[in-house]
């Protein structure tokens, strides 16, 4: 599956996340970093822990204050809520 875009608001602010399909769950990529990961579980969606996120050349993402326009993005549950829903509407186009 290829890499595809999702949107979010997060803080108030509209994000743009792309997702990576790996294995069995989805990694949440934002601005060059992955955030983390994402699996369904028939109808709920969990957080991947860390240690079970494969390595790749993309490096984990770090907020640095003085970048002006980038939200410090934290994986809680509504986040993964909305995330998971943009995934799902995704899946759900392409088998259309």
């Amino acid at each position: 599956m290829s890499p595809f875009n999702v949107h979010i608001i997060h803080q108030q602010h509209n994000l743009t996340l792309t997702i990576l399909y790996e294995k069995d769950y989805y990694k949440i990529i934002y601005f060059g970093g992955i955030v983390g990961a994402i699996r369904n579980h028939g109808h709920d969606w969990e957080l991947v822990p860390e240690d079970e996120i494969l390595a790749s050349d993309l490096p984990p993402f770090e907020y640095q204050e003085n970048r002006q326009g980038i939200a410090n993005l934290q994986l809680n549950t509504p986040e993964i809520n909305q995330i998971a829903g943009a995934i799902e509407n995704h899946l759900s186009h392409i088998h259309e």
